[in-house]
């Protein structure tokens, strides 16, 4: 019997609205001393902080590089953020022309994704004895809401990536079993499992169109996934080109939370963003465009900016958890405004 964690397998082989997550051991060190937003590598930056709230951190994903491949089938990742305590971590795959997907597989851990680029390809099936699945090809747009206990998976001589491509995912940690004896991630623990799950796979440019956000002009909204049960909630948020945000205006103002954690991710165009090292201090506004990266961990201060806000729009993805980076069944709090 073989256990090997999806963490270890991406090793060895493989939204501003109401704001924009740290881990933490950076959230500790923060809390400890006052944090300034000089402490940067050219592509990341974070915030100034001082106790009790924490730093956002941004990263402009473009210019990080990429680290060498991770498997020898030439795939690569980005790591944006990394929990220490469940092993979960939030990346951007980049995978080649032809790549194929793994062997039928799950996880005992959720998982969600978004396409960014091109397009990468998996079947879904409904048993563990299934060899033929439902064929599912990911493109540009598509989101992905995996529950724990999915079956998944490639299959040799069938339709494999066309033009390969990028796509940000989070896994958040556990472990990755097989149902394929040939593989060696292969455990007989499925033959305990009584019910297995099924995704929500969304093409949010075609499936889901836009819904005006009543509360502020002008901005609209794309609702994925909302369940306070679970405490997860993915939305898509626009802006038009020239938007403006007055002071008076509840959509963007600067808020925390206490616990929720929240992951933004900008898909398209640009906007001015704010972050407090103190309510009572004077914002830190930065520019964020396309494949920008922004974490809003708990007790972190964001929001955007006053006034002119854009030039040519933004569109960006907001996946919020109640507690933690992992699904633990605490629905998300409301925000606390700082004014």
């Amino acid at each position: 019997m073989n256990k090997k964690s999806r963490r270890v397998f991406f090793q060895q082989g493989l939204g501003l609205a109401g704001a924009m997550s740290i881990t933490p051991l950076l959230i500790q060190s923060l809390q400890a001393s006052e944090h300034h937003s000089d402490q940067n590598n050219g592509y990341q930056t974070l915030t100034s902080s001082s106790a009790p709230h924490t730093s956002v951190k941004i990263i402009d994903t473009d210019n990080m590089p990429w680290p060498p491949p991770y498997n020898d089938r030439g795939w690569k990742s980005k790591i944006l953020f990394s929990d220490p305590e469940t092993g979960g971590r939030l990346l951007i795959i980049w995978v080649p022309i032809g790549a194929p997907g793994g062997v039928n597989h799950y996880h005992n851990f959720h998982e969600w994704a978004y396409w960014l680029s091109g397009d990468f390809v998996n079947n879904e099936y409904t048993s563990p004895l299934q060899r033929t699945g439902v064929f599912q090809q990911f493109r540009e747009g598509i989101f992905l809401d995996r529950p724990a206990f999915s079956l998944h998976g490639g299959e040799e001589g069938r339709l494999d990536s066309q033009v390969g491509g990028t796509c940000l995912i989070m896994e958040e940690g556990g472990e990755t079993f097989s149902v394929i004896p040939e593989d060696d991630r292969y455990s007989d623990d499925w033959k305990n499992i009584k019910q297995w799950t099924v995704p929500r796979i969304i093409d949010t440019l075609s499936d889901i169109p836009w819904e005006a956000y009543k509360p502020a002009n002008g901005v609209l909204v794309k609702r994925l996934v909302d369940d306070q049960v679970r405490g997860f909630r993915a939305r898509i948020w626009q802006i038009p080109a020239g938007w403006k945000r007055s002071a008076e205006t509840i959509f963007g103002r600067a808020y925390y939370h206490r616990q929720a954690h929240q992951f933004n991710f900008v898909l398209n165009g640009d906007i001015r963003i704010q972050a407090y090292q103190t309510p009572e201090k004077k914002a830190e506004e930065i520019t964020v465009k396309k494949f920008f990266y922004v974490e809003h961990p708990p007790m972190s201060i964001l929001g955007i900016a006053n006034g002119n806000v854009t030039t040519d729009g933004c569109v960006w993805l907001q996946v919020t958890y109640g507690k933690g980076t992992a699904i633990n069944n605490v629905p998300i709090e409301a925000p606390n405004y700082i004014y």
